[in-house]
């Protein structure tokens, strides 16, 4: 049916479409197109994070990856935490992970934000849209007892 559809076009229909998807291609590359059509994307995994009690030690870990994608080792990950994180915990920033460590000193219900960003290098360098979105953030809480 679909082949009836092109062959029963008129020449100046099938020019039209030829064009649109030739510059679609010429202006997202088939790259970008390949990643969005397959899902590759940043992703922070949602999981609730450890209960901390105050004055003991805490430690616990936000993680990320690339959706679908097979060498995810191979990109840079790049992490902003911000929002309220209980006094006394501190993060760093692991290759594909933030860690969050320290002894909280009050009692509470703490929230904040991990955003990732994320690369590629590739013979040409880095790659600034190696992925369909090259962003992603996820909400996290700490809650803490005593």
């Amino acid at each position: 049916m679909f082949f009836d559809f092109i062959v029963n076009m008129k020449p100046k229909n099938i020019t039209t479409i030829i064009l649109l998807a030739a510059s679609t291609f010429l202006f997202q590359g088939c790259d970008e197109i390949y990643e969005c059509v397959f899902n590759i994307n940043p992703e922070l995994h949602d999981r609730p994070l450890e209960i901390g009690f105050v004055g003991e030690r805490y430690y616990d870990e936000v993680t990320a990856e690339i959706s679908n994608e097979v060498n995810d080792n191979d990109y840079i990950y790049d992490f902003v935490v911000y929002g309220d994180l209980p006094p006394g915990i501190s993060y760093d920033f692991r290759r594909r992970s933030v860690e969050l460590f320290g002894r909280p000193e009050e009692r509470g219900t703490y929230r904040f934000t991990v955003e990732l960003f994320v690369e590629s290098y590739d013979y040409y360098g880095y790659d600034g849209s190696p992925t369909c979105s090259d962003s992603t953030t996820r909400q996290f809480t700490i809650q803490v007892v005593e």
